[in-house]
C-alpha cells in the first residue's frame, strides 16, 4: 500500500468519490427498485442458487486468512494482547458464520464447508508464513487491518444497519404493486429485512485479491492486474445479481451492500497508509 497509486486503483480506492458513486447509484435505482425485481424475478434459478453459496464463502475466507495474518505478524503489532484475542474471537466468529449461514441454505453442505475451512485455516498459515519470509511483514499487518475491518463491517456492518430500515423483501409480498416500499422508508416490524444487502457486502470482499500483487511481484503486470480486477467483479455482480434473482434484495440493497464493503476497504486503507508508517 506504500506504492504510488494510479490509474484504476487511484478511482476504485478514492473514498469521497466512492460516495459520489453511491449517491448516484441509489438515485437511479431508487426509481428502479421494483421494475427491475419484477423484471428479473426468477426464484428457481439455478445461477441465483449457485452464487447465493459462493456469496457467503468470500466472507470466512477473507476472515480467516486475515485472522491468521493478525497471528504472524504479532511482533510488528503495537498491542500485542488485544492483538492476540481479537486475532482468536475473529477465527471462531468467521468459522462459526460460515457454517451458520450454509447450514441455514443447505444443511447438507456444513461438512464440506467445514472441511473447506479447516484446509484454508493450512493454507493461510503458509500463504502468511511465505510472505513473511520474504521480510514483508510490516505490510502483511497493514493489509491485515484494512482486510479485518472490511471483514468485520461487511458482517456486522450491514447486520446493524438492517434493523434501521425494516424493509420487506420483495419475494414477501403478495401484491408487489401496492406493496412495495422504498429503501429510505422505515418500518418498525419486518420479520427479515431487505436493506443492504449481507451477501453483496460479503461477496465485494473478494477486491481484496488486487492487494496479492504487493507480495507476489509475478502479478505486477497489467495483464494479472486486469485478471484480478476481473475476478473481484465478477464474483460481486454475480452475487449481486443472484440476490435480485431470488426476490430476496432489490437493486438499492445490492448496491449499498457492496458500497459499504469497498467504501470501508477504501477509508481504512487511507487510513493505515496515513497513520501506519512502515
Amino acid at each position: 500500500m506504500g506504492e504510488q497509486k494510479s490509474g484504476i486503483k487511484a478511482v476504485v480506492w478514492n473514498s469521497a468519490l466512492w460516495i459520489i458513486v453511491f449517491a448516484v447509484g441509489m438515485l437511479i435505482f431508487t426509481f428502479y427498485d421494483l421494475p427491475i425485481a419484477k423484471e428479473v424475478y426468477s426464484i428457481d434459478s439455478a445461477y441465483g442458487r449457485f452464487f447465493e453459496i459462493i456469496g457467503l464463502i468470500t466472507t470466512p475466507m477473507a476472515g480467516i486468512f486475515f485472522a491468521i495474518s493478525n497471528f504472524l505478524t504479532l511482533r510488528v503489532a503495537r498491542k500485542r494482547i488485544l492483538s492476540i484475542i481479537l486475532g482468536w474471537l475473529a477465527l471462531i466468529v468467521f468459522v462459526g458464520f460460515n457454517l451458520l449461514s450454509v447450514g441455514m441454505l443447505n444443511s447438507r453442505w456444513l461438512g464440506v464447508i467445514f472441511l473447506c475451512d479447516l484446509l484454508f485455516i493450512r493454507f493461510s498459515m503458509w500463504a502468511n508464513r511465505f510472505i513473511c519470509s520474504y521480510a514483508q511483514v510490516v505490510e502483511l499487518r497493514k493489509v491485515m487491518m484494512v482486510g479485518l475491518v472490511a471483514t468485520l463491517v461487511a458482517v456486522l456492518g450491514q447486520t446493524i444497519i438492517k434493523y434501521g430500515f425494516n424493509r420487506p423483501r420483495f419475494i414477501t409480498l403478495t401484491d408487489p404493486d401496492t406493496q412495495f416500499t422504498y429503501w429510505f422508508v422505515h418500518y418498525p416490524i419486518a420479520h427479515d429485512s431487505s436493506f443492504p444487502s449481507g451477501h453483496a457486502a460479503q461477496s465485494a470482499l473478494s477486491f481484496m485479491l488486487v492487494f496479492l500483487k504487493k507480495f507476489l511481484p509475478k502479478l505486477r503486470t497489467p495483464k494479472w492486474d486486469i485478471a484480478l480486477w476481473a475476478v473481484a467483479i465478477f464474483i460481486t455482480l454475480s452475487t449481486m445479481i443472484s440476490r435480485m434473482l431470488l426476490g430476496v434484495h432489490y437493486a438499492t440493497d445490492v448496491w449499498a451492500g457492496c458500497f459499504l464493503t469497498l467504501f470501508t476497504i477504501s477509508l481504512t486503507n487511507w487510513y493505515v497508509e496515513k497513520t501506519y508508517k512502515a
